[in-house]
């Protein structure tokens, strides 16, 4: 019996429907276009673009890292002989997994135990019933933020909108509207009729932006919000800290700070994460946070939970709401992590960067979520601190870790365009959880005042994805890696053609490793970046837009485009940042 047409139908549309995924997926994965403009502005632009398609949640998130061509090592490339003397010997030779360029560990970076157990006591001691899910609740809202949009480019987007709004107003409007833009002169009565119109296209627009805007709310920092935040944080925020503390102790051992300056130190996992590599001679741990319960949360912790008890653990913490007179001189090691997104607009946060650099005598530390949002956060004061960087003299920022260069970031050149430049690390978890750790992802980035310390590892790429693929029956290993010459360059290390040390320490790296080899700079000249950062986050007319526009569109949008010029989009203010 032949079977029903709405079942032949709905097979029919089914096919069609896996057919076009696979064609779009076909079409993503070849889609290898890189921007040729390498300018200053065009990577700007760039950079704002990509902001303002993440605050209103364009680009999917879970997209595949860029496609990179394959390309094979020279065969005079060979592994960095000063890597293959510091590579501890045994009985069975070469320890190759513990070679120089090993910076992420694969083990559980575990907390202190009196850190644990006073945790520990502290959460028992709560009255929240909850903790465990609202801390993973907490946990998610906090991996979810995203970047505030500023008013320059949510008008801007509000202008491409215009001429869609206007198209969809009914034919007697249109026909009104054409009419009184046609008249040389106009009325009170006229003048009012059109600017009930304008208000009616206003409003519209509005509504469109209210669904497509991401609303960005402050974190209101009250007792309970600490104690929530010490249960699903500090382990994270302690453990990449110490990842990335202990790579500047293992690059520069002669490093050793004298004082910490902490912005945002929220719980105190900085000064935990500093106080574990160097106890000794850290004389001065100064956290800055506005928010007075997370340092009654952090004190509370250096406490060891007793808040009549006088001493802490740690001596020397000083908690401040403001930060230090610049006059009080330099501290050796700056940390800012986990606290730029708090600042609603680009101003206060390039403000915050200068004046924490201005305070950094030698190291200063950015850290944030692994998120696209987090990552473009990192960049913004990465391309700020950049710019200071004048032509024809000593270099003073320089990049530690974890670019190998000074130039922009080249993961801006490949689609898709929402991969992040993050690192993982692994984290314990509280006892009597179903599993023993966890993931947490990361984007960072350290910046040394003055020239790096002498050490091979400076001229080393650093592998930036997640697989480092080998075939053993080939003698092959892929990886793909960030190179001194500021370009991404997936390489093939065969044992026949790069020698047999390569080729180990290649298969025994895992992603944010250093690869021991010096590769050969096809561009070796920093770009300069003289122009100041533009005040501007991308506003006036997009001038792709204003070419695909109707003639009769763009009459009618030069009699609307005034309000928007008087009147700010963000009279919504219940809905958007206002920007100061």
């Amino acid at each position: 019996m032949a079977a029903p047409l709405t079942e032949i139908m709905t097979s029919r549309i089914c096919r069609q429907f896996h057919h076009r995924k696979s064609l779009i997926r076909l079409l993503q994965r070849r889609h290898t276009t890189m921007i040729d403009d390498d300018s200053p502005s065009s990577e700007e632009q760039r950079l704002q673009e990509l902001k303002s398609s993440f605050s209103t949640g364009t680009h999917t998130p879970n997209a595949e890292k860029p496609i990179i061509p394959l390309a094979a090592l020279p065969k005079t490339t060979r592994a960095d002989t000063a890597a293959i003397e510091h590579i501890p010997v045994t009985e069975n030779g070469y320890q190759f997994k513990k070679h120089p360029g090993r910076m992420k560990s694969d083990k559980i970076t575990e907390i202190p135990e009196i850190l644990e157990n006073t945790l520990e006591s502290i959460f028992k001691d709560s009255e929240c019933k909850s903790l465990e899910t609202d801390g993973r609740s907490l946990y998610n809202q906090l991996m979810k933020r995203q970047l505030p949009e500023s008013q320059s480019s949510l008008t801007a987007r509000a202008r491409k909108i215009e001429p869609f709004v206007i198209s969809r107003l009914s034919n007697k409007q249109q026909a009104k509207l054409q009419e009184l833009i046609a008249l040389p002169e106009l009325t009170e009565d006229e003048l009012k009729e059109l600017k009930n119109i304008q208000n009616n296209i206003q409003n519209q627009i509005k509504k469109r932006l209210r669904f497509t805007t991401y609303h960005y709310r402050p974190l209101q920092y009250t007792a309970d919000f600490a104690l929530k935040y010490s249960y699903s944080r500090m382990i994270p925020n302690y453990s990449v800290l110490t990842e990335c503390l202990n790579e500047i102790k293992r690059r520069d051992p002669d490093f050793e700070p004298q004082s910490l300056l902490n912005m945002g130190s929220g719980v105190g996992s900085a000064v935990w994460a500093t106080n574990r590599l160097w106890s000794e001679s850290v004389r001065e741990y100064y956290c800055v946070d506005n928010a007075s319960e997370m340092n009654k949360m952090a004190m509370q912790i250096l406490k060891e939970g007793d808040m009549n008890r006088q001493s802490m653990v740690i001596p020397n913490v000083y908690f401040r709401d403001k930060l230090p007179l610049q006059k009080g001189g330099r501290f050796s090691l700056v940390i800012c992590a986990y606290t730029l997104m708090d600042f609603p607009n680009q101003k206060s946060r390039l403000q915050l960067i200068r004046e924490l650099w201005d305070r950094t005598e030698d190291y200063f530390i950015l850290v944030d979520v692994g998120t696209y949002a987090g990552f473009l956060l990192i960049q913004e004061a990465r391309r700020k601190l950049l710019k200071m960087n004048l032509p024809n003299e000593d270099v003073e920022v320089n990049i530690f870790a974890p670019c190998p260069h000074n130039q922009h970031c080249p993961k801006f050149r490949y689609a898709p365009e929402n991969v992040p430049c993050n690192f993982e690390v692994q984290c314990q978890k509280w006892k009597g959880q179903s599993q023993d750790r966890m993931k947490e992802r990361y984007s960072y980035v350290i910046f040394k005042r003055g020239k790096l310390a002498e050490d091979m590892t400076n001229e080393w790429p650093r592998i930036v994805f997640s697989e480092v693929l080998q075939k053993r029956q080939k003698d092959m290993a892929y990886c793909t890696i960030c190179c001194p010459d500021g370009t991404l360059s997936r390489r093939s290390i065969s044992r026949g053609r790069n020698g047999r040390e390569l080729y180990r320490m290649t298969c025994e790296s895992q992603w944010g490793d250093l690869l021991p080899v010096k590769l050969e700079h096809e561009n070796e000249s920093n770009i300069t970046m003289d122009r100041e950062d533009s005040a501007d986050d991308g506003t006036g007319w997009n001038n792709l837009a204003e070419q695909n526009m109707t003639t009769d569109s763009k009459k009618t949008t030069s009699h609307t485009k005034d309000m928007f010029d008087s009147d700010s989009l963000y009279n919504i203010k219940d809905d958007s940042p206002e920007e100061k």
